[in-house]
């Protein structure tokens, strides 16, 4: 699917993966922005979490709710996003200062995911429109840079690689140097076990990858190439238009694994994915809207 180009967001400073910081300016402004995604933002139990609930949700009959948890991004650039894909879901975002450190240590208690999705649901019986019979359908997790820190704590646990219907890695996983120059295998094991679901047709898992460098420590590139080696599938040139500025040039699938390569080595072009990243969020499992929302390119 395919939107207008929208208005590129301010990111003062992206603190990146194992240890390198990227510094991001300010891009100019494009044409024809995403529509601003409005709806009501709630606190949550932790400072670093905030629960959204798009402003046009239609609740279902029977309470079900879809969920996506998105670690690491500005949470308007995050609900833009979310609106621009149609999505008929509430977002809790997550964000921690520092890097991928600063959400694997607190994801390593295997109970704080459990709270966070505890949390968000108390909080989300409060509003009128969802009440005691609200309950979580399929729960999405996403991440974007070093918020994969936390989703590899998360995937460690056999019940949330159960309980998670779909995964978007958005130029988001990276790993020690192991012995031969490859992805550290104990790093990438509980993504390849998640990717394997997905191959199977069980899951949904959509990676994507850029060009950016990281000399002393595995770059999502070579993480990519360790998930496709250890799936048995190989990329395949392409040359694709892709929302706003992205473009794709490798590619790979099979079942609901899905694999995007792109172009570019710079920190605007690791930002482009998350800006950007309602490229892939409508071919996640997440409740939409049947008609597109005003200024929406048709399919």
């Amino acid at each position: 699917m395919r939107y207008p180009r929208p208005t590129l967001l301010a990111a003062a400073s992206i603190a990146a993966f194992l240890g390198a910081a990227v510094v991001l300016a300010q891009p100019a402004a494009a044409a024809d922005p995403l529509p601003a995604a409005s709806g009501r933002a709630l606190a949550m139990s932790r400072p670093q979490w905030r629960l959204w609930v798009p402003a046009d949700y239609q609740p279902r009959p029977d309470g079900a709710v879809d969920l996506l948890v998105h670690l690491h991004g500005d949470p308007q650039t995050v609900w833009n996003n979310a609106a621009a894909a149609r999505l008929n879901a509430v977002v809790v975002t997550a964000n921690y200062n520092g890097l991928s450190r600063a959400y694997a240590a607190p994801f390593a208690d295997p109970r704080l995911f459990q709270t966070l999705l505890d949390d968000a649901l108390a909080r989300l019986k409060t509003d009128p429109r969802f009440g005691d019979a609200a309950h979580w359908d399929h729960v999405v997790v996403a991440s974007f840079s070093a918020g994969y820190g936390a989703v590899r704590e998360i995937l460690k646990q056999p019940h949330y690689r159960d309980a998670i219907a779909g995964l978007l890695a958005v130029d988001s996983l990276y790993a020690s140097t192991a012995a031969g120059g490859a992805p550290e295998p104990a790093q990438m094991a509980d993504y390849l076990t998640y990717a394997k679901r997905a191959v199977a047709g069980e899951k949904t898992f959509i990676f994507t990858h850029t060009e950016v460098p990281t000399p002393t420590y595995e770059s999502t590139r070579d993480t990519g190439e360790a998930l496709l080696r250890g799936l048995g599938l190989e990329a395949h040139a392409t040359n694709q238009p892709g929302l706003g500025p992205l473009v794709f040039v490798r590619r790979a699938g099979e079942g609901g694994f899905a694999f995007w390569g792109s172009p570019g080595d710079t920190g605007e072009d690791h930002m482009n994915h998350l800006r950007y990243m309602a490229e892939w969020l409508d071919d996640l499992p997440l409740d939409r809207h049947a008609q597109r929302r005003s200024g929406a390119a048709p399919n």
